[in-house]
């Protein structure tokens, strides 16, 4: 018996029926071809299929590096932008110090430099393949460069704000109002002849002469250390300043304060008289800084418009 095979196709009604005979060398190379056949397309279709995949992706990724290098350009323009304010930033701080008597801050110094090992950027991370040249690890090391240099900027502008409210705050207790306006300056600061004792010895402050009664005023902010009797000078009222100031009022009629009490610059604190050791009505008016006394007329304005502004406030 021959070695072959039979394939037959019968008809849906089952009348007809053909059948075919086929050696089984050339079924199994029908069967091989086949799946050759097959196997060929599979091969062709995934590789199509895979095609497609990496050609989505890689226009995905041209996408995203079309935007990325458009953040990378306007990353650059703003760091500019960033550095060009801060140097704007860097001349008012100068020209701030410069009027409140501060050192400026060296060029070395706003560098803000970094030393040591542990501050370090992979440079292998740099964007290739852009049309322009963009080195993402210098421009981080710029953007770090930025941060520490405006921390500098707010530490020394904080520095600048509390040195101001300083300055400000010591105007305030600066004995720059005339305590008696409308008194004559009849004996200044310095050696000359005691008008009672008749002797030569230093005068340490000034005498305003002026009617009993006239208004005297607290020179600047402070408190009241005392209010009494005090020897020569009669009635007496001393007030301590900030910043090492005292001013003291002698030969007063009457004082309108009294010790622990606060007034400010422009306020009424006594009266002019001629309590003590004195020939006629004036007031003895003396300023000490840091204890020893210093001549008066450095300090006070001889405005009669400003002082008189001062005291109706």
């Amino acid at each position: 018996m021959k070695d072959e095979s039979r394939i037959i196709f019968i008809s849906k009604d089952q009348k007809k029926y053909k059948e075919y005979k086929i050696s089984t060398p050339k079924l199994i190379a029908l069967s091989s071809v086949f799946l050759i056949l097959i196997a060929v397309a599979g091969k062709f279709g995934t590789d199509l299929l895979i095609n497609y995949s990496h050609n989505s992706k890689i226009e995905r990724l041209s996408r995203t590096n079309t935007v990325l290098e458009a953040r990378l350009h306007e990353m650059t323009e703003r760091i500019k932008a960033i550095s060009g304010q801060i140097d704007y930033l860097a001349s008012l701080d100068d020209e701030l110090r410069t009027v409140l008597g501060l050192d400026k801050i060296t060029a070395e110094v706003r560098k803000v430099g970094i030393g040591g090992s542990n501050f370090t950027i992979d440079l292998t991370d740099e964007v290739s393949g852009f049309d322009e040249n963009f080195k993402l690890g210098d421009q981080l090391m710029k953007i770090s460069q930025l941060e520490r240099e405006i921390k500098l900027s707010q530490e020394s502008f904080n520095d600048l704000f509390t040195t101001f409210r300083h300055k400000q705050d010591s105007l305030s207790y600066l004995p720059a109002l005339r305590p008696v306006l409308r008194g004559v300056l009849s004996s200044g600061f310095g050696i000359r002849t005691h008008p009672v004792l008749r002797v030569r010895r230093h005068h340490d402050g000034l005498d305003f002469s002026a009617p009993k009664g006239t208004p005297v005023y607290a020179s600047a902010d402070g408190v009241v250390r005392y209010a009494s009797w005090n020897g020569g000078y009669g009635r007496m009222v001393i007030i301590d300043h900030k910043y090492g100031f005292e001013t003291r009022y002698g030969h007063l009629n009457k004082f309108l304060v009294r010790p622990g009490q606060t007034v400010k610059r422009g306020e009424k604190i006594g009266e002019v008289g001629n309590t003590g050791l004195t020939t006629a009505s004036h007031l003895h008016y003396e300023v000490h800084l840091n204890g020893k006394p210093v001549n008066p007329q450095y300090y006070y304005f001889e405005d009669k418009i400003l002082n008189e502004k001062i005291v109706s406030n």
